[in-house]
C-alpha cells in the first residue's frame, strides 16, 4: 500500500492516505486558523521555556496541551483536503505532534533509575515543535492566499 514507506507517525491519520472519495475543495476561515495557530503557538512556547529551564516533568502536559491544539487546528480542515499543500501540511503538524507526545514521554524512564539523555531528548522535543509551528504556519500561508482568491 502507498503511504506505508513514510513510518508509522503516519498510521494514526489514516483518512489523510484514504483518498478513495471525493475531495473537498473547502477551506475553514483565515481567522479560526489564525486562532488555532496561535493557541499551538502559545503552547509551544510554555514547552520551550519548561525545555530552557530543564523543567523535564512539564514536558509531557505540555506536549498534551498541543496535541490538542493541533487536534482542534486539523478539525477546522476538511478530512479530504482538495489541495495537496493542505494535505501535506496537515500530514507534518498531525506527524509532528504525534512524534512530540512520544518523545516527551521518553522523560519517564521504562524503569526507575535508567538514565535518560535529556540533551538528546530536548534537542528531538525542539524539532517537533518547530515542525508543528512550520506546518502551522504553512497552513495560515495557504488558507490566506485561497480566500484572497
Amino acid at each position: 500500500a502507498r503511504g506505508r514507506e513514510l513510518g508509522k507517525e503516519e498510521d494514526f491519520h489514516p483518512e489523510l492516505e484514504s483518498l478513495d472519495g471525493d475531495l473537498d475543495p473547502g477551506l475553514p476561515s483565515t481567522e479560526d486558523v489564525i486562532l488555532k495557530t496561535e493557541q499551538v503557538t502559545k503552547n509551544i512556547q510554555e514547552l520551550l521555556r519548561a525545555a530552557q529551564e530543564f523543567k523535564h516533568d512539564s514536558f509531557v502536559p505540555c506536549s498534551e496541551k498541543i496535541h490538542l491544539a493541533v487536534t482542534e487546528m486539523a478539525s477546522l480542515f476538511p478530512k479530504r483536503p482538495a489541495l495537496e499543500p493542505v494535505r501535506s501540511s496537515l500530514r507534518l503538524l498531525n506527524a509532528s505532534a504525534y512524534r512530540l507526545q512520544s518523545e516527551c514521554r521518553k522523560t519517564v524512564p521504562p524503569e526507575p533509575g535508567a538514565p535518560v539523555d535529556f540533551q538528546l531528548l530536548t534537542q528531538q522535543v525542539i524539532q517537533c515543535a518547530y515542525d508543528i509551528a512550520k506546518a502551522a504556519k504553512q497552513l495560515v500561508t495557504i488558507t490566506t492566499r485561497e480566500k484572497k482568491q
